[in-house]
Parts: C-alpha cells; sequence; structure tokens
C-alpha cells in the first residue's frame, strides 16, 4: 500500500484530508478534519502492527494454563484427603491423599506428597510417593526424590537418577499385544 492525498471542497468550504500510508512506516499519530464539524481536529494514534515475539506467545499459553488450572485441586501441607476425586484437570499433593482419582487429567506429588489409591491419567510427575494403581496414559516422570509402588502402566516412562519404581510395571503398549 502507497500513500494517497485527496483534498475536497465541501459547501461550507470545510475540507476533507485523507492519507494513506505504507503499513511499514505506520509509527505515528495522524489526525482527521470531519466536513460540517465546528469542533477541533481529533488526533488518532496508530500502532505499528508486528508479527508476535515468544514473549507474546508465552503470555497466551500462561492464560491458556489459567483457564486449565481453573479445575485445579491442590492439597497443602497439613491437609489430608479421602475419598474420590472426579473431573480434575490438575491434582497437586503436598502432603496425604487416599482416592480413587475418575477423569482427572494431571497429577503431581510433590517431595512432601504421598498418594494411595487408584489412578488412570494422562500425566504424571512424582517425586513424593505413590501407592497404587496407576495408568498413565502419556508421561509418567519419577523425580530423583521419588517412589512409586504397585501396578504401573505407562506411555512413556522418565525416571530420573534415585527415583525409584517397583511392582508390577509395564508398557501399555506391551500390554495391548
Amino acid at each position: 500500500m502507497f500513500a494517497r492525498e485527496k483534498d475536497t471542497k465541501q459547501k461550507s468550504d470545510d475540507r476533507i484530508h485523507e492519507t494513506v500510508t505504507p503499513l511499514s512506516d505506520i509509527s505515528a499519530t495522524a489526525t482527521t478534519v470531519l466536513p460540517n464539524s465546528t469542533e477541533r481536529p481529533s488526533t488518532i494514534s496508530v500502532s505499528r502492527v508486528t508479527p508476535p515475539t515468544p514473549a507474546t506467545l508465552a503470555a497466551r499459553d500462561s492464560k491458556s494454563e489459567a483457564k486449565n488450572d481453573s479445575k485445579r485441586l491442590t492439597v497443602g501441607r497439613g491437609i489430608s484427603l479421602n475419598g474420590k476425586i472426579s473431573f480434575c484437570d490438575r491434582l497437586v499433593i503436598d502432603d496425604k491423599v487416599e482416592a480413587e482419582l475418575e477423569d482427572c487429567h494431571t497429577v503431581e506429588v510433590t517431595e512432601n506428597g504421598t498418594f494411595k489409591g487408584a489412578a488412570e491419567i494422562t500425566g504424571a510427575e512424582i517425586s513424593g510417593h505413590y501407592d497404587g494403581s496407576l495408568t498413565v496414559r502419556e508421561n509418567l516422570l519419577i523425580r530423583s526424590t521419588g517412589r512409586v509402588s504397585g501396578t504401573v502402566r505407562y506411555g512413556k516412562l522418565h525416571i530420573e537418577d534415585g527415583g525409584e519404581i517397583n511392582g508390577d510395571v509395564k508398557s501399555i503398549a506391551s500390554t495391548k499385544n
């Protein structure tokens, strides 16, 4: 796009001034005079449009994560939870939970956390203790301080040095054959 200017006489002798500039050159302000107007000209600020930066994309991702965290359950220190947990996108355990998880997405057991029970989830990160039946369809990460025991099924398994896994442990791919 390029610049074009146009001056037109109106009956009341007011002028219309129109300027079109290349998009790459837009970064200043423009003044517009409207016909038949007794008001002063208004100033409109126009900013250059630039593609999103990695920081902008990260901010968008954090907004979408914030939406996902709306179904986040955190069991903090000094809290014990017993029962059934349903429809939780993210469960963070920093103390004791004895439960059955139903329709939950991911679980994080912190270094101070302990989970006993059953879960069939998409992803898990274990830094504390997990005891029971655990099926992780995608990534199971056992941190160096993590201890997992029981019946474990996983899509992908990652164990840091020092992490432990004991019991009936199988890849989901091997159980399909």
